[in-house]
């Protein structure tokens, strides 16, 4: 059994975000990028300073991600402003965020990035089934599943904490089940801002299956 301990939700313009990552991190992440800076930032949010040093695992996908960054990449080369310097290039490999942000997150062991095809769509069905296999077979380890986005205008973040042990004030209980009766909440990148009023507001609500998985999700009470 798992549950939703925690969720984190915030959208920056490029100057916030630089302030909020500097207020974060000094200069710790100065030559990061926008992603890896949402990276610490939502996790600094979703997890409590008791939680940080726990066995955690870093789940989380993109749509800007690596097509942005390359792209920039791309066009500076092709400009002739010169070769690209090391972290431009270093920008272009998202999992590298994991390695960045550890400092702050002492309990950070494993990350995984999966970039997503479609703006406005998202993916939490397949990142939270990997993050219940995960908990399921590391005694006292925790997921933070997360969606992160940085395009010109603006950037957001949005997580959610998984772990087998509850603590003090779990949000939901989620499990796999083959078929739900209970309402559906759209598989999108908000879902960890709109999940909590959803299942306080009722008997709970459901994820259905992505395309190739079998079972669905559902958040009930704790």
């Amino acid at each position: 059994m798992s549950f939703v301990v925690a969720t984190a939700s915030m959208r920056y313009t490029p100057a916030e975000l630089a302030a909020a990552a500097r207020n974060a991190a000094g200069s710790g992440l100065r030559r990061a990028g926008d992603l890896t800076r949402l990276a610490l930032l939502v996790a600094l949010a979703a997890l409590p300073e008791a939680r940080r040093r726990q066995p955690t695992a870093l789940f989380w996908q993109t749509t800007s991600g690596p097509r942005r960054e390359t792209a920039h990449l791309l066009a500076s080369m092709g400009s002739g402003d010169g070769e690209p310097l090391p972290y431009d290039f270093l920008a272009t490999q998202p999992a590298l965020a994991a390695v960045q942000i550890q400092p702050w997150l002492p309990g950070l062991a494993a990350a995984s990035a999966t970039p997503l095809d479609r703006t406005g769509e998202a993916c939490w069905a397949l990142l939270l089934a990997d993050a219940l296999a995960w908990t399921a077979t590391r005694p006292g380890s925790q997921v933070l599943c997360a969606h992160l986005d940085a395009w010109g205008e603006h950037a957001e973040a949005h997580a959610l904490l998984i772990a087998a042990d509850p603590g003090e004030a779990p949000l939901a209980r989620i499990a796999p089940v083959a078929a739900s009766t209970l309402p559906l909440i759209a598989d999108i990148p908000e879902l960890p801002a709109i999940l909590p009023a959803q299942v306080a507001a009722g008997n709970g609500c459901a994820l259905a299956a992505p395309a190739g998985l079998t079972l669905a999700l559902e958040f009930v009470r704790p």
